[in-house]
């Protein structure tokens, strides 16, 4: 029988011959096998691990990656920052030579609320006569209904129509046909008048011809406001004090520009000439011009611009009568953002010619 023993004797001594089982040699061919590849990677393990780590933090890196990287072996675990890195950096990682297998871990994504929607905010510029309407309505039937209310008083001929339509607002229950009856009560005389509906206030200011006009005003505003908050800043038929004049002048609309340009657009131009009848109703004032960009662009290029239009401001109100010593302009680019981002809103906001009333 195969692998079984033999017993032999010779000169009557006996022996037995034991047969080697045949799996004996396989069985310690590998674990000499073993014992080789171990002594050979065991040594050099702690390098290969601080190889492919150094290797891995690279290519993350050039990929925009900043990443916590460590290995065990060939086996690699990186953690990331967001969310929205860790596909790009599991694929990265995989992609480095002897890399096995990779972990990738990030922080649950956190989705944004959505922004809020914002109120109605128009502004409502009376001066000799004309109306200049700015700001954003939420539908094409707001927008009709303020300006119709506004041609009605003062003639389609004397309206300068400038408002925008955003969906996104939310309706206000400000009576916006109601501002008409506001403009009526200001009436043709009115220097520099501005209805302003922001944030479900409306804010009357600028110089009536009486005490009359003004209470006029205040109850038509009251009227229409339908229980929300007015503030009646109106001055009476002479100069104003300097604060008085800062919050006239805070109160117009922002002047406006051609796309990344300093030449004004009509609308800019009209907030330009409202700005002068306060300056020429207050001939002891005395103004800084301020521009300022948004936070896109180079530091360079926003700095000039923003000089450049303050400056335009400047000479507008020169070609209206103003005396060049009373002004003076200033460009700041985007050193003083009134809020932080980029986006369109914010932008919005950051881009503006600011008159600052020197005392």
């Amino acid at each position: 029988m195969a692998g079984a023993n033999r017993t032999s004797s010779t000169g009557g001594a006996r022996w037995e011959v034991r047969k080697r089982h045949p799996l004996i040699p396989v069985g310690a061919a590998v674990v000499g096998l073993t014992a080789l590849v171990f002594s050979f990677e065991a040594p050099h393990r702690h390098s290969i691990e601080d190889n492919l780590t150094d290797r891995t933090k690279v290519a993350l890196s050039e990929a925009g990656i900043d990443a916590e990287v460590s290995f065990t072996g060939r086996d690699g675990r990186v953690k990331v920052g967001s969310a929205d890195e860790a596909g790009k950096a599991r694929d990265v990682t995989l992609g480095v030579e002897g890399v096995r297998v990779v972990d990738v871990q990030a922080p649950p994504k956190v989705e944004k609320p959505p922004a809020p929607p914002q109120p109605i905010a128009v502004k409502l510029l009376v001066d000799n006569g004309k109306v200049t309407l700015t700001g954003t309505v939420p539908a094409d039937g707001d927008r009709a209904e303020l300006a119709g209310a506004a041609k009605q008083v003062f003639g389609a001929e004397n309206v300068q129509d400038g408002l925008t339509v955003d969906a996104k607002r939310t309706a206000d229950d400000t009576d916006l046909a109601g501002l008409g009856a506001v403009l009526a009560a200001l009436g043709k005389d009115t220097k520099a008048g501005v209805v302003d509906l922001t944030d479900h206030v409306i804010t009357l200011t600028g110089t009536v011809a009486s005490p009359e006009v003004k209470d006029k005003a205040e109850a038509a505003a009251k009227a229409a406001a339908k229980g929300q908050a007015v503030r009646d800043e109106l001055v009476v038929g002479q100069a104003a004090a300097p604060a008085q004049v800062q919050t006239q002048l805070v109160a117009l609309p922002t002047v406006e520009f051609e796309n990344d340009s300093a030449t004004l657009t009509a609308t800019g131009r009209a907030v330009v000439e409202n700005a002068a009848s306060i300056l020429n109703g207050n001939p002891a004032i005395k103004v800084s011009i301020e521009g300022h960009t948004d936070l896109t662009g180079t530091a360079v290029h926003n700095q000039a611009l923003s000089a450049a239009r303050a400056k335009t401001v400047l000479d507008t109100l020169v070609s209206l009568g103003i005396a060049p010593d009373r002004l003076s302009s200033t460009g700041f680019g985007g050193s003083r953002p009134k809020v932080q981002g980029t986006d369109d809103a914010a932008n919005a906001i950051n881009r503006r010619v600011e008159f600052i009333v020197q005392h």
